[in-house]
């Protein structure tokens, strides 16, 4: 029933990416792109014209989203940002794509900006954008309340304009800074010749959980990494997926046993949450031997 039901989700999850809605002509962002020699210059993703501008990273984002850290009792907020290519899914709602938005676009198409300056007037935006937000963060969610079990992360849905249930790959460059791309934008292949994200993005994943790479090496619900509570927060919100609810449940109201199955966890079957099962064995075991050592031995 498990496998039928998983079967019928994915059935409808299909169903909706292939519901295509057609662009008023405000919302529509046509770009042209000229360049001599165009087939040697795709030898190379860095001197490639047309994938150096559908790799370009927006720093307007898509998707912002208010919860608080538990470690700290302090608001937090997560920015999604999306690659052009991304815009020309049919993953996005036409309310994105604004005079910002258009303008931003052209400007760096006519400069022809290279990735170095690509990146670093993104990093640059982004920062002036947490600086904006961070005095507005501490009454963010002062009035969010809940009965639910994730209620003490007061999650709060701020901006969005991604469709329910997108394929996607989403590279984490920090703490609430993500690009969200294509489903295999992000591939192993594109970040070790991309000068633009190949030092950025720090681990990448998909819309189901998998880690698709990882340099943190980060084992941690709280420290930026493949088990860090902002990622299921994300998959929550866009994809509803089934194991984002559970980390999450569990997040709340057993956060020190699932740390400590986390710590013993080998990752042998693959890193991230996606291998739940594997991870609740460990956390058994876990609480077991924790639970026995706590038992008084009679003499």
């Amino acid at each position: 029933k498990q496998h039928q039901k998983q079967k019928q989700k994915q059935h409808n999850k299909n169903q909706d990416s292939d519901a295509m809605g057609i662009f008023d002509v405000q919302r529509r962002l046509p770009i042209e792109i000229k360049c001599a020699k165009y087939f040697e210059l795709t030898r190379r993703s860095d001197t490639d014209p047309v994938s150096r501008t559908l790799n370009m990273p927006l720093p307007i984002p898509i998707l912002s989203i208010s919860y608080c850290r538990s470690t700290t009792n302090c608001n937090c907020v997560i920015h999604v940002y999306p690659t052009l290519q991304f815009l020309y899914s049919h993953h996005i709602a036409a309310e994105y794509i604004s005079h910002e938005v258009k303008e931003y676009v052209q400007a760096m198409i006519f400069r022809e900006a290279s990735h170095q300056d690509q990146m670093s007037e993104f990093l640059q935006s982004i920062t002036q954008q947490k600086q904006k937000h961070k005095q507005s963060l501490d009454n963010a969610n002062q009035d969010a309340s809940s009965n639910e079990p994730t209620a003490s992360l007061r999650i709060r849905v701020l901006l969005n304009h991604v469709r329910q249930n997108p394929l996607y790959t989403i590279g984490a460059i920090s703490t609430g800074v993500y690009v969200i791309g294509m489903k295999d934008q992000f591939n192993s292949y594109e970040l070790s010749s991309s000068s633009m994200f190949g030092e950025r993005i720090q681990y990448v994943f998909d819309e189901a959980g998998f880690i698709l790479y990882d340099q943190t090496a980060s084992k941690s619900l709280d420290e930026f990494g493949p088990y860090f509570i902002e990622q299921y927060i994300i998959m929550e919100y866009l994809s509803k997926h089934e194991v984002a609810q559970n980390v999450l449940e569990h997040y709340c109201n057993h956060k020190e046993t699932l740390q400590l199955g986390l710590q013993s966890y080998n990752e042998k079957q693959g890193k991230g949450f996606i291998c739940w099962r594997f991870l609740v064995n460990e956390t058994v075991k876990a609480a077991a031997v924790a639970k026995k050592e706590k038992v008084p031995i009679k003499s």
